[in-house]
């Protein structure tokens, strides 16, 4: 998956001290088989002597079941119903 197929959430570097320095990665992305949706958290660490960890963790969710999450949370947002003469703009005046 090319980095263009990726949604970068969010990105932190920061340096807690002045020996080493902490990048954190989240990352959004769809799965090859189109599937599911994978958050993927990638963090890294560099230290002064040069030493470097690392480590990625991925979680994946279905589509299907992404949206029928959404769905059954109805947080009081509705959408309004089409307009009867088929522009579908909800806020149309009928005559």
């Amino acid at each position: 998956m090319s980095a263009e197929d990726v949604l970068l959430l969010h990105r932190r570097i920061r340096t807690p001290d002045m020996t080493t320095l902490h990048c954190r990665e989240l990352q959004l992305r769809l799965d090859a088989d189109g599937r599911h949706l994978v958050l993927s958290r990638y963090t890294e660490l560099y230290g002064e002597d040069q030493s470097i960890w690392g480590a990625t963790r991925d979680h994946k969710v279905s589509l299907v079941s992404l949206l029928r999450w959404m769905v059954s949370q109805q947080n009081g947002a509705r959408i309004a119903p089409a307009d009867r003469r088929g522009d579908g703009h909800p806020t149309a005046q009928r005559r």
